[in-house]
């Protein structure tokens, strides 16, 4: 009786390691898998990495694009879910999209956080080795991991 009861103790000791730290995996995920995209207003002239997003507010409609550029006639750039170097590809010749200022109603540039950065990276390495212990558990041979 003994035995068993420290088995079913062992058992659970083991099932409450793997809640806590499938909790952990579950919060750096969420907090990963949140992106948050900051956001400033655009004025001009503001220099806009290519890679930025920027959101384009005109006649009641948004468009999310990135390689921005502002002139004081027209706001040009690729619509964020086609490539950056879709103006080189034979297949989107035309990608990039115009929309004169004097229809812009406001713009806001997108960007990463630091803190969003470091969280990211953290769960992405805090996973990694979640997963490793995982599959060292399910496997059977901890110790030799």
């Amino acid at each position: 009786m003994k035995r068993y009861l420290l088995s079913v103790h062992h058992a659970w000791r083991r099932v409450h390691v793997l809640i806590v730290r499938s909790s952990t995996v579950a919060v750096v995920l969420l907090t990963a898998g949140c992106s948050y995209w900051g956001r400033r207003p655009l004025d001009q002239p503001t220099p806009v990495k290519e890679s930025n997003p920027v959101w384009i507010w005109s006649r009641g409609a948004v468009h999310k694009w990135h390689a921005v550029v502002i002139t004081q006639d027209l706001v040009s750039g690729i619509p964020f879910e086609l490539p950056l170097e879709c103006e080189h590809d034979v297949h989107h010749p035309n990608c990039r999209r115009g929309i004169p200022r004097a229809q812009v109603d406001s713009m806001k540039l997108g960007y990463r956080t630091i803190p969003e950065v470091v969280t990211r990276d953290a769960g992405f390495v805090t996973a990694f080795f979640l997963a490793w212990a995982g599959v060292c558990y399910l496997a059977g041979s901890p110790k030799e991991c």
